[in-house]
């Protein structure tokens, strides 16, 4: 399927095709290059990849498909940052300044994603009145090494130490910031995460 402004438009995406195709292959070579699979053939000392192969393995790099869990994490990271805000438009959206926005970032109240052309905002953070409750207490307790994918996974995902219906079905940190719940408990949690 061809990325066209229509696609884009159904899925949310207020940018040109070409911006978010350039979005998408900076955020896919981020996470792919630093972990590109070896060529043992070429990487080994001769004689030693016919060995292997000889043994029954294949020296060859792997070749992940759709299935491949870095290619899913990758293409997740490219909708992410993709689908994500400008600091004018977070601004815009929280009716403050950019540099309030920047102040934020650097404060670690808002989350944000270092890109060649600034910082992108990931929209997980906000809702239609401006930012999620509650969250720019629990962001700063989070790691700060952690990948953007495992700060979404883990903002999402049902945590078993949070549980607001009388049944005791768990929610996600976002779900229980969004109702409004302190977020005293879920910086504990992100302080473990």
């Amino acid at each position: 399927m061809a990325i066209t402004s229509t696609v884009l438009e159904r899925a949310g995406i207020d940018l040109p095709v070409e911006t978010f195709e350039q979005m998408v292959i900076e955020a896919a070579g981020q996470m792919l290059w630093a972990t590109a699979p070896i060529d043992a053939r070429r990487a080994l000392p001769l004689g030693e990849g016919e060995a292997l192969a000889r043994g029954g393995l294949d020296p060859s790099p792997y070749r992940g498909g759709i299935d491949d869990p870095l290619v899913r994490t990758a293409a997740e990271y490219a909708a992410m940052v993709a689908s994500s805000m400008s600091v004018v438009e977070a601004a815009e959206l929280l009716g403050v300044k950019d540099s309030r926005v920047r102040q934020r970032l650097g404060e670690r109240t808002l989350y944000g994603i270092k890109m060649r052309a600034g910082w992108r905002l990931p929209r997980f953070q906000f809702c239609a009145d401006g930012r999620v409750p509650g969250l720019d207490r629990v962001l700063p307790h989070l790691d700060p090494e952690l990948h953007p994918v495992e700060v979404l996974a883990w903002l999402t995902a049902a945590n078993p130490d949070l549980t607001i219906d009388p049944d005791d079905k768990p929610v996600a940190p976002l779900d229980w910031l969004r109702s409004g719940r302190s977020p005293v408990v879920v910086a504990e949690l992100a302080a473990e995460a």
